[in-house]
């Protein structure tokens, strides 16, 4: 489907175009969908990505119960054919950002609470735009205030807008924080596996915040960490439904129907605290709070705090680092788990943080998985 994350959690109070045949954006506003901008981190397949042979799928706990999310791409919506369907609940678009509206949201929220669907509005987030102007937009469409009886509002992880992962997590942290302190509800996360390790970070402390997992798999759906259970799950983009024309996004809720009627009226069990861990791709592990590691994508250094990783000028105060070593044989300086056989010896030996260690032998070292390998 096209490329959208959500963020799901407002009422929208005003008069939205209406009509069968919305116009189509022109020029370049932003009019992205959930799920569009994750095909290419491999996060809509069977497989894909860096790693993909280390999963964790996790299934329902029990029975499902069926849905559906959509943006004005839909067209006109025939509500009561939905319903009748056996769909029960309903994510609604409500903008691209702060640079699109979408011209179906106030049409389609009242439609889908007409029909006895319950509702939730998503948004799609552009790191690169306001993120206060963003989460405003969202909680001045709900009314200002969140209504039991709807889901939480939905923040759409799939865009980085050319920011570092640190810079992505930290401004996904501000909108969830300003959403939640309105509203008095924890947003839904949505976002795929591969994106959120390699374009945000990783970050763990949104484990108290709802799972909509985005992939396309006649598997159960790989998780990213920290999550180790998905309440929604967007499982094909290619699905059909009477009373919407075309293929479109079809999703699941993990649970009853009276469990999601619950859910929506926030009866839902306090989740665990979360870690203060933060999963490093440079060392490719977990390393603990306050560690600091000289990242190889910008050999910059950042440090983990309360699970996010933070931007610091040095590995000053850490209460450990680990840095690139400077590599005599290539003349220059490797990022951690890099394998060099050196000039002086022609023995192996692999950069652990603090300097070149051995032995290294089938392509693993002191410090892992050699992340590259410079032979002579």
């Amino acid at each position: 489907m096209r490329s959208r994350l959500f963020a799901l959690a407002f009422v929208v109070g005003s008069a939205a175009c209406v009509g069968d045949a919305p116009p189509e954006p022109t020029g370049t506003i932003d009019d992205g969908t959930a799920g569009a901008g994750l095909h290419e981190t491999g996060d809509t397949g069977d497989v894909g990505g860096e790693g993909a042979n280390m999963y964790a799928r996790v299934c329902a706990s029990g029975t499902v119960t069926k849905g559906i999310d959509v943006s004005y791409y839909q067209g006109s919506i025939n509500w009561t054919t939905v319903a009748n369907a056996g769909i029960k609940f309903a994510f609604i678009r409500v903008s691209d950002g702060t640079g699109f509206h979408d011209p179906k949201f106030a049409s389609y929220w009242s439609g889908a609470a007409n029909a006895g669907i319950i509702r939730g509005a998503y948004q799609f987030f552009r790191p690169a735009q306001s993120v206060s102007g963003q989460a405003n937009l969202l909680i001045s469409a709900l009314g200002g205030h969140y209504t039991p009886g709807d889901l939480p509002p939905v923040l759409d992880v799939e865009d980085a807008g050319g920011e570092s992962a640190a810079t992505v997590a930290s401004k996904i942290r501000q909108w969830v924080d300003q959403v939640k302190q309105t509203l008095g509800v924890d947003p839904i996360i949505y976002t795929g596996k591969y994106f959120w390790r390699d374009q945000v970070g990783g970050p763990t402390s949104f484990a108290g915040n709802p799972l909509w997992i985005a992939q396309y798999t006649s598997l159960c759906p790989d998780l990213p960490s920290p999550w180790t259970r998905w309440t929604f799950w967007q499982n094909t983009e290619t699905g059909s439904v009477p009373g919407i024309s075309g293929q479109m996004d079809l999703d699941q809720f993990n649970g009853t129907l009276a469990d999601l009627q619950a859910f929506a009226n926030g009866s839902t069990t306090p989740p665990p605290p979360p870690p203060t861990a933060c999963s490093s791709a440079t060392l490719d592990k977990d390393v603990d709070e306050g560690v600091c590691v000289q990242a190889a994508s910008d050999a910059k250094w950042y440090q983990c705090s309360s699970g996010m990783w933070i931007a610091r000028s040095s590995s000053a105060g850490c209460a450990q680092a680990f840095g690139w070593c400077q590599s005599a044989t290539l003349g220059a300086a490797e990022p951690p788990r890099t394998c060099v056989q050196a000039a002086s010896d022609h023995v192996w030996y692999q950069c652990d943080g603090s300097g070149w260690a051995s032995p290294v032998a089938n392509g693993a070292g002191p410090a892992g998985t050699c992340s590259s390998m410079h032979q002579l």
